[in-house]
């Protein structure tokens, strides 16, 4: 718990540094938090879907569009994206749990923690693209 509230203090700082989105940095620190946890749980769902369930998992897609990237996107979003925005929500920024949290963490961990789990999810986005048959 204690690495997942340092991500999310060092991923608040981040968008409230930022310069044109800085005013709605809540929405934007989750966002930035949930897009690339989903890059970790995609990844775990391919390698679990691919090489031990041998495709067991695909009855969990939704194929409601033509158009196979905007079935993906939909999926993204409401499997990993909006669930994880919606923890993030209750666990840090109602009742502003937040305030408590930043106390705690110094301004130390101003995006370092957040660059590293940033950069780790984009190399297991492109290490899912040779994993995804």
């Amino acid at each position: 718990m204690s690495i997942y509230l340092k991500i999310m203090v060092s991923s608040i700082y981040t968008a409230q540094n930022n310069g044109f989105m800085s005013n709605v940095w809540k929405f934007t620190s989750s966002f930035y938090f949930a897009f690339i946890t989903s890059l970790y749980f995609l990844f775990l769902y391919l390698v679990l879907n691919n090489f031990f369930l041998n495709k067991k998992l695909d009855f969990l897609m939704i194929n409601y569009l033509e158009n196979g990237l905007y079935n993906f996107l939909l999926n993204m979003f409401f499997y990993f994206i909006i669930p994880i925005m919606l923890i993030n929500y209750y666990i840090f920024f109602k009742n502003d749990n937040y305030k408590l949290v930043i106390k705690n963490y110094k301004k130390e961990y101003n995006k370092k923690f957040f660059a590293i789990y940033f950069a780790l999810g984009f190399l297991l986005m492109f290490g899912s693209l040779f994993l995804k048959n």
